[in-house]
């Protein structure tokens, strides 16, 4: 019995078509539950058991998201972790198993605590004093990843680390925040007190809940002989952890796939390394101390495999790609995985920083002062304009219309385009002119020049390190093209160290953006081409509707 496992939904259309090719073109609807119409997550497993307990042989081999891994966990063991809201066991008094689905979903989106709840309705109302000098996001990682999370927190007697436990832990990728570990441990102390109180709950809490169950009842569903688990950086340890109770495999039963680089969900804190220890110790080594036999064998720590040959996107685009994991490495080099480079076959024209004419607003330019002619310039399928946040995809909207897809980061976060238009990332970017500490980096590597500013901040790993995520969330902006890339900023002074700094390597191109050069950028698509990216696309923005910071 095998597991497919992935954050995204997108993996699901995927999936079915790879089998078919395996199974020598005999898949069919019968032998997947899996159909490329079913775009909402509820209805895609609406004929599945919300439990791992006597699944039909149909089922498999199974293809589900994280998030029905949870629900169908939680229906596997013991009493549901839901049970004890009282507001929901009223909604679900008397109601059909299908009505009582809709009615969890409906719960969890609105009293499930997220990052963008975090960020919203908990971080305004912590004491100024504790929050005043720490940036919301980081607290949050801390708390989802580290206090509640992480491979410590998994041997505390309740799932979670003492105030002792976590102001001792040694100096790791936290580094730059094991000074203020006391104030972020108030600050989580306020914050379980408030959830409390407001009767919500965070995936940490059923994550642990799951845990306690599993331990004391044991596993009762199906077992697996295989897992696959995808975008596994946007996990937490003790997420990860749950599947050693399913599989006992430990041999050849567990891929694990990901890539360090893209870890921006929030919450998470994230390395391969991590994985390896706690693969060791909670899988290899757990399952052998299950085994009575007194000539067990000591474990085997797992390979790490990189896959460095790119099929999918020219050498243009991931040379650009590694400038951006370059600096990450040099300022922070426990927050990634050190690998080789990547590399392509693949030719393709180097990647352009848009120029507008007059600073004039490069989305102007291109859909609205394009169409006076008569010709209104339109993107096609395969083509997308990425954008930081959903307030920026507002305020260019009106401009837009119906004209172009526009996906935030996170959104395009599993997709891939023909073509991809960065709009605004530096100008939109709260690192704001303290960019500049790229200059050091350049500096430190030989790369300035007699036209480089002379002066600029030195690089403080505590001041400086929200630095970390824009690069990753930069670098997750330029893997998502396979042909060209086109960057626009309306802010010069913002973007100002990083096209010096792709100029001087001689990675990217400079065009002037007028008309002409806008009626370039446009491909027409078919009315299929367009149906068959949006139900990709459907499948992206359903599955963040759940766990929205993974």
């Amino acid at each position: 019995m095998d597991l497919f496992f992935s954050l995204r939904s997108f993996v699901l259309e995927v999936i079915p078509y790879l089998l078919c090719f395996v199974c020598g073109g005999n898949s069919s609807a019968e032998s997947s539950s899996i159909h490329m119409d079913d775009i909402d997550d509820t209805a895609q497993f609406a004929d599945m058991p919300d439990s791992f307990v006597d699944l039909p042989p149909r089922s498999y081999p199974l293809v589900i998201t994280f998030h029905k891994f949870l629900m169908m966990l939680d229906g596997t063991v013991g009493t549901s972790y839901f049970e004890r809201f009282p507001d929901l066991r009223k909604i679900c008094h008397g109601k059909t198993s299908n009505s009582t689905s809709v009615a969890l979903e409906t719960f969890i989106r609105t009293k499930e605590v997220n990052y963008d709840r975090f960020s919203s309705t908990y971080w305004p109302h912590f004491n100024v004093q504790l929050t005043k000098k720490l940036e919301c996001s980081s607290v949050f990682t801390e708390i989802m990843s580290v206090i509640k999370g992480g491979i410590q927190a998994g041997e505390a007697s309740d799932g979670k680390l003492s105030r002792e436990e976590y102001v001792s832990l040694s100096d790791g990728r936290g580094s730059t925040l094991s000074r203020k570990r006391e104030i972020i441990y108030d600050i989580f102390i306020q914050y379980e007190r408030k959830k409390a109180v407001n009767g919500d709950f965070d995936s940490s809490d059923l994550v642990i809940d799951l845990h306690f169950r599993l331990k004391d009842k044991g596993y009762e569903g199906d077992h697996m002989d295989f897992v696959y688990i995808d975008e596994v950086q946007d996990l937490s340890m003790s997420q990860i952890s749950l599947f050693k109770y399913m599989c006992r495999n430990v041999d050849e039963g567990f891929v694990f796939a990901g890539d360090t680089a893209q870890t921006i969900a929030r919450g998470i804190d994230f390395s391969f390394e991590d994985i390896q220890c706690l693969f060791y110790t909670e899988f290899v080594m757990g399952l052998k101390r299950d085994v009575t036999d007194e000539r067990r064998e000591k474990g085997k720590i797992s390979d790490i495999f990189h896959l460095s040959h790119n099929f999918r996107t020219h050498a243009g685009v991931l040379n650009l790609a590694q400038s951006v994991v370059d600096p990450l490495y040099h300022f922070f080099p426990s927050s990634i995985d050190k690998l080789s480079p990547e590399n392509s076959p693949l030719c393709g024209e180097a990647p352009i920083l848009l120029e507008a004419k007059d600073n004039e607003d490069a989305i102007i330019t291109i859909f609205e002062n394009s169409g006076n002619g008569g010709n209104v310039v339109s993107f096609g399928a395969e083509q997308v304009i990425l954008v930081r946040d959903d307030f920026l995809r507002e305020s260019i909207s009106h401009y837009i219309g119906k004209k172009a897809l526009v996906l935030t980061i996170l959104e395009c976060k599993g997709l891939e385009f023909q073509d991809v238009l960065l709009y605004n990332f530096f100008s939109s970017s709260p690192f704001g002119n303290q960019w500049r500490v790229i200059y050091q980096y350049m500096k430190e590597n030989d790369l300035l020049d007699t036209s480089s500013p002379r002066s600029f901040p030195s690089f403080d790993q505590e001041n400086h390190n929200v630095l970390c995520s824009e690069l990753k969330q930069l670098y997750v902006a330029i893997t998502r093209t396979k042909r060209r890339l086109w960057i626009c900023e309306n802010v010069d002074e913002f973007s100002r160290p990083m096209f010096d700094y792709w100029k001087k390597l001689r990675l990217v191109q400079v065009r002037q953006l007028d008309d002409l050069f806008a009626k370039e950028l446009q491909v027409s698509s078919s009315q299929e081409e367009w149906k068959s990216k949006g139900i990709k696309v459907s499948f992206i923005l359903i599955s963040l509707n759940f766990y929205y910071y993974y």
